[in-house]
């Protein structure tokens, strides 16, 4: 029977990975290139599916049927904040500046894994547009002597740490072109830019991972914390301390393991160039369940 999952999976195979649940049975590619255009490819690449071009309210462009769900092409620049990742963490701190308005609290963060509190939290900003220096934080809390306290929001369905083009690109060309002499993926040339068949994927190293999850903030006393908000999420315990339930937290390299663990996903896009050797091929660093059945890992030289 085919899922939500399971489209998912076929989208993010073929190359769309920005994608919005829109419900159980309709799914939305983020896109800025032609919508049309990339509701063709999906038609093209999946077998199975059916191409609806009769506009409707929900989509001027039509939709792809594959069985039950409905796969739609949304303009990418037009979906707000909250496509980004940013109104979940406004969420967080509208909530954490909420309960601070008549002076410092506690700030729980509570998982099942482990617990990060800030005592005598004053407030908390919104700080992700500030990615220099390979910042990481999406939220600052202050506390009681206005250190800072960073925090990565990551929502519950994310697969990705960053894009990785610049930071791994040179290391890449190395990896793809051992790839194709292993004969583990072949090269396929495109006019202006480059195929690889199948998309591969390497494991990064510990220096690699502290980079990917913690860059340059994180490692001095922040974390990582998954959660997709909600109201539910906030309650005051009985000593009016304010707790934010969480899926995960990380604040130690030890905590980065299992599905969360860090790949170097190297795939086509033929929007890229930062692989200079190979333009058409773009690097995500990647949550290790994010590399699925038809992704090749390799071995480094």
């Amino acid at each position: 029977m085919i899922t939500y999952d399971t489209v998912k999976e076929m989208l993010i195979s073929i190359g769309f990975d920005n994608l919005k649940r829109i419900s159980a049975n309709k799914i939305a590619i983020l896109t800025n290139e032609n919508r049309v255009s990339v509701l063709e490819k999906v038609n093209e690449q999946i077998k199975n599916s059916r191409y609806d071009t009769i506009p409707t309210s929900e989509s001027s462009v039509g939709k792809v049927l594959i069985d039950s769900i409905s796969v739609l092409a949304k303009p990418a620049g037009k979906q707000g904040a909250a496509s980004a990742g940013v109104g979940n963490e406004n969420i967080l701190v509208e909530t954490i500046n909420k309960y601070t308005e008549t002076g410092p609290i506690n700030v729980i963060f509570k998982a099942a894994n482990k617990e990060y509190v800030v005592i005598g939290c004053k407030g908390a900003k919104s700080v992700g547009a500030d990615t220099a220096g390979r910042k990481k934080a999406d939220v600052v809390l202050s506390g009681p002597k206005n250190q800072n306290f960073p925090i990565s929001i990551k929502k519950d369905d994310a697969e990705t740490w960053e894009s990785a083009d610049s930071y791994f690109g040179a290391e890449a060309e190395k990896i793809i072109a051992k790839a194709i002499e292993e004969k583990k993926t072949k090269l396929i040339s495109e006019g202006s830019y480059y195929k690889i068949e199948p998309n591969i994927a390497v494991k990064a190293n510990i220096s690699e991972k502290k980079d990917v999850v913690f860059g340059s903030d994180l490692a001095r006393g922040g974390a990582v914390v998954t959660k997709t908000f909600n109201s539910i999420s906030f309650t005051l315990n009985e000593n009016k301390d304010l707790v934010v339930d969480c899926t995960n937290i990380i604040t130690e390299l030890s905590d980065v393991k299992g599905d969360k663990d860090v790949y170097f996903l190297i795939r086509n896009d033929k929007t890229r160039k930062s692989v200079k050797k190979y333009p058409g091929i773009r690097v995500l660093a990647s949550y290790k369940k994010r590399i699925n059945k038809n992704v090749i890992i390799v071995e480094r030289g």
